[in-house]
C-alpha cells in the first residue's frame, strides 16, 4: 500500500523474481529458446550474487550476518540489473 502511495518501500521481491524465472524458463523449454533459459538462469544468480554482496532490503538485514547495505525496492532491482550485466 506504500507503494501504491507514491512512497519508498524496502520490501523484498524475491519470490516475485523467482516466480517469473521459473515461467521464463518453462517458455524457454516449450519454445525451445534456450537463450531464454539461460536469462533465468542468469537473473537468478545475479540477485544471490547481489544478496551475498551484502546488498539487500530491509527484511533481510536481519537474517543476514555481515556487513550490509540496506536498499529500498528499486535500488535492490537496479543493483541486481547491475550485477546481471557483470555476469
Amino acid at each position: 500500500y506504500r507503494y501504491l502511495k507514491g512512497e519508498e518501500t524496502s520490501t523484498n521481491p524475491m519470490a516475485t523474481i523467482y516466480a517469473w524465472t521459473g515461467a521464463l524458463r518453462k517458455r524457454g523449454e516449450l519454445d525451445q529458446l534456450p537463450d531464454l533459459c539461460t536469462f533465468a538462469d542468469r537473473l537468478e544468480k545475479a540477485t544471490i550474487a547481489t544478496i551475498e554482496s551484502g546488498k539487500m532490503t530491509g527484511d533481510l538485514l536481519s537474517l543476514y550476518e555481515g556487513e550490509a547495505i540496506k536498499l529500498n525496492s528499486d535500488d535492490f532491482l537496479d543493483a541486481i540489473a547491475h550485477t546481471l550485466e557483470s555476469l
